[in-house]
């Protein structure tokens, strides 16, 4: 697992856009691969983390790589609920590796910052 980072991006914004950290608006992309049994939980986690925390606006975006478990479908169930949560697949089984569902989120993205968070949990968004 790689160290957290916040990085602004690097393509051309507005300059309404031009904010601080703490009140631009933030991308969350989660890629994810076979991540039932964990995805929830980091899931739930973040959407929590995030709703007491951020000034500004955000989503996370979890971008499923193919999975064959209920991945997609355990994201899909929860659209309803809350509406800064995106899902991008890229279809049962066609696994692209995860540069490749990074890169998807990344190009979806509508924030002005973007966080790069592990499925497993591992690093939490906390």
């Amino acid at each position: 697992s790689f160290p957290r980072m916040h990085l602004p991006l690097a393509r051309p914004r507005s300059p309404a856009a031009q904010c601080t950290v703490g009140t631009a608006s933030l991308s969350v992309i989660i890629p994810a691969y076979d991540e039932a049994e964990r995805l929830p939980r980091t899931l739930e986690e973040s959407l929590a983390h995030l709703s007491t925390t951020r000034r500004g606006p955000w989503e996370i975006i979890v971008v499923d790589d193919g999975s064959h478990d209920s991945t997609c479908e355990f994201v899909a169930a929860r659209l309803a609920a809350e509406p800064r949560l995106r899902l991008l697949s890229s279809g049962r089984g066609a696994n692209r590796g995860k540069g490749a569902a990074l890169a998807a989120g990344a190009a979806a993205a509508r924030g002005d910052l973007l966080l790069l968070l592990d499925a497993d949990g591992a690093t939490p968004l906390s």
